[in-house]
């Protein structure tokens, strides 16, 4: 006796509901585009931090027999803004020089100032040195490298940034420069140490 089968039923979807589907289809490429074009803006506007060259430093007549209080200590750090449409308000800047962990020098070295986008500008001040004086505990070592052209120091910088993208600005970030060098027996940079990075920290 032969078998009965029983053949499959398929059931139409209603209109209503491919309509649905489409407009459902259709909101998730959208929704999708859009991540994907919010995402490259975001790449592209995403502020990149500015990097800071040492380009000279000096402290005429260090090798003098009294100590280096009070002497000049000159210094000068390039800023380069490597952003291609975002701009960088710097407040003032502050600079402090280590022998050490020993500070010899410290103050203001540059004003509050604008850095459009791709910009350079030269940061560079005066500061009067505090020591090291033959008193001070490093003062021998400190006389010895000096007699040996080669003083090993830190220039830190530090200020305050905001990044501006057109009209709107961020948050204040607080910036530290920080440039590891060697000056000579005169005072002068030595010559290997000049144009070097200096290491940032926000």
């Amino acid at each position: 006796m032969p078998r009965n089968y029983r053949l499959p039923s398929y059931h139409r979807q209603s209109p209503a509901i491919r309509c649905l589907n489409f407009l459902c289809a259709v909101l998730l490429t959208l929704v999708l585009i859009a991540g994907i074009i919010l995402f490259v803006l975001w790449l592209s506007l995403r502020p990149h931090r500015p990097k800071f060259t040492l380009t000279d430093f000096s402290i005429p007549n260090v090798n003098r027999q009294s100590g280096a209080a009070n002497l000049p200590v000159k210094l000068a750090v390039n800023e380069h803004n490597p952003n291609q449409k975002i701009g960088i308000h710097f407040e003032a800047v502050y600079g402090s020089v280590y022998y050490d962990d020993e500070l010899i020098a410290s103050g203001p070295v540059m004003y509050p100032f604008y850095q459009p986008p791709k910009g350079d500008t030269l940061v560079q001040g005066e500061l009067a040195a505090s020591g090291p004086t033959p008193t001070d505990p490093a003062w021998q070592r400190f006389a010895s490298e000096v007699g040996a052209g080669s003083v090993g120091l830190r220039l830190v910088l530090n200020s305050t940034v905001r990044f501006q993208v057109k009209l709107w600005d961020t948050k204040e970030h607080h910036m530290k420069a920080d440039c590891g060098f060697k000056i000579s027996g005169d005072g002068s940079l030595h010559q290997e140490d000049r144009n070097t990075q200096c290491t940032l920290y926000f």
